[in-house]
């Protein structure tokens, strides 16, 4: 059938550069085929396109060393009911500590997941405080608006007063996840499983400045299709 619309060709001799852009650049975060297909295969056009991502990611060094192989199939889960908007309902985990800080000190990544739309927030900070948490959630706040629901698990650092004042204040709802139900938090415990390999991939040989790179990671999977919602997270949260 007909497209609906005109995509660039690209001459056998571009493919490599084209494909080092989408894949092995720090804002492409060596993300898999799935998520690399989609953006190429909706701007541009070569014979054999697919077949020829696959390989190429397939052959890629890092990917092969870094990527998590998941052994054990994933069961079903108790999953907080999906909000209708976003800001609905987010999720909020620190993942750390490194073995050593960077050269900016920092020895963990605050995360905050947006279950509707899988956007993520995250920040590089120096420790897993109440101070850092209070902060980091403020920030968001100030800039995208305060959650109507917040979800974390029990540690010291969510469950400390000052978080706790900080949150109240912006009038949003925290619930706690239980020991019994971690699964509860489970889209901002799986992200955060996950963009560790993909900083893997780009920091330097000291693994010293894994902070450099960090928001490069979170752009690349902020505007990458989700399988859950066909879409990408920066496409849902903000049109």
């Amino acid at each position: 059938g007909k497209t609906k619309f005109k995509l660039p060709w690209i001459p056998k001799s571009m493919i490599d550069q084209v494909l080092f852009l989408y894949h092995d650049h720090h804002t492409a975060a060596h993300l898999g085929n799935n998520k690399t297909s989609y953006k190429l295969m909706n701007k541009y056009y070569w014979p054999n396109m697919h077949c020829t991502i696959t390989n190429y990611i397939k052959s890629c060094m890092k990917c092969s060393k870094h990527n998590y192989i998941r052994t054990k199939r994933p069961g079903k889960m108790n999953l907080m009911p999906m909000p209708n908007e976003v800001m609905g309902l987010v999720g909020m985990d620190y993942w750390g500590p490194t073995n050593s800080p960077t050269a900016k000190g920092n020895r963990y990544v605050i995360t905050m997941t947006d279950y509707l739309s899988k956007f993520v927030f995250a920040k590089a900070v120096h420790t897993n405080s109440a101070q850092e948490a209070a902060e980091f959630f403020l920030d968001v706040c100030y800039h995208f608006g305060a959650p109507t629901k917040l979800i974390t698990d029990q540690g010291s650092h969510f469950v400390a007063e000052l978080t706790r004042t900080v949150i109240e204040s912006c009038n949003t709802t925290h619930i706690l996840a239980t020991p019994y139900h971690p699964t509860s938090n489970a889209q901002t415990e799986r992200f955060n499983a996950t963009f560790a390999p993909a900083l893997s991939k780009l920091i330097s040989n000291q693994r010293q400045d894994w902070d450099d790179y960090l928001q490069a990671v979170i752009y690349a999977y902020n505007t990458s299709i989700h399988t859950t919602t066909t879409l990408t997270p920066f496409h849902l949260m903000f049109t």
